[in-house]
């Protein structure tokens, strides 16, 4: 932590609305990068693929491209697709989610209010899309979510 983590408070992008700001807090409390940003070699996270999905530190789990891109993220998911995954760990094909992200869903996304769901949804979409070049969001399966 020592050599990448800088504590700040966050900062809301004045360019950006409330609800979106409000989905960026969410995101960064909930730690979302951690799991789905890929990190170099020295464990730093690599910012220029945000959110484009990683392998996790246990039993190389994968945790998928969140960002918008059609191929290999969640741009083919709506916005209510994203809210009733982050409610009930179901994904848009009827599969459910698994691994870590089921606890986060069961102990985290589950008890955030309807707005606060919006918010992250809205939050993720407005993302730029990165191509994960890896599994997606979109053929991951619940093992990987």
């Amino acid at each position: 932590k020592w050599l990448y983590f800088t504590p700040a408070p966050f900062a809301p992008d004045p360019a950006r609305d409330a609800a979106h700001n409000r989905g960026a807090y969410l995101a960064a409390i909930a730690h979302c990068a951690e799991c789905h940003t890929p990190r170099n070699a020295l464990g730093a996270p690599d910012n220029e693929r945000y959110l484009a999905g990683s392998l996790t530190d246990t039993a190389w789990e994968t945790a998928p491209n969140i960002t918008p891109d059609r191929a290999d993220g969640i741009g083919t998911w709506s916005e209510d697709d994203l809210v009733w995954f982050l409610k009930t760990g179901a994904l848009p094909d009827g599969d459910y989610t698994g691994g870590r992200m089921a606890e986060v869903v069961d102990d985290g996304t589950a008890h955030l209010n309807e707005a606060d769901l919006r918010a992250l949804a809205l939050y993720l979409r407005d993302l730029p899309a990165v191509s994960g070049g890896g599994k997606g969001a979109a053929d991951t399966g619940g093992d990987e979510w």
